[in-house]
């Protein structure tokens, strides 16, 4: 693998993994009070929440790890250069005549 490969894959998995977890952390800070997000002491009610909270999180990261390494493999793909492949280019021109 290239260097420069590497360096566009490395970047769009960073990327990916932000929005990922960055999502994850604006659900927290909307919503964490439901499970008592940064408190130590949670009512019965918190804990139901929380133990949602988890699940779902796990759903979220699982769901989005599966797609980031999809999405890698398919920017590899296309990053990768067959030397054996060749593209040609045909023009057609209607001025043509047959002289025969």
């Amino acid at each position: 693998m290239t260097k420069y490969k590497k360096m566009i894959l490395s970047i769009a998995q960073s990327r990916f993994k932000t929005i990922m977890i960055g999502s994850i952390a604006r659900i927290e800070d909307y919503f964490g009070y439901l499970w008592g997000h940064n408190q130590e002491e949670l009512t019965d009610r918190q804990k139901e929440f929380k133990a949602l909270w988890e699940e779902l999180r796990t759903e979220i990261l699982n769901h989005g790890n599966f797609h980031i390494r999809k999405g890698l493999d398919e920017i590899e793909e296309l990053l990768t250069v067959d030397d054996n492949m060749y593209e040609y280019k045909f023009i057609m021109n209607n001025r043509r005549k047959d002289n025969g």
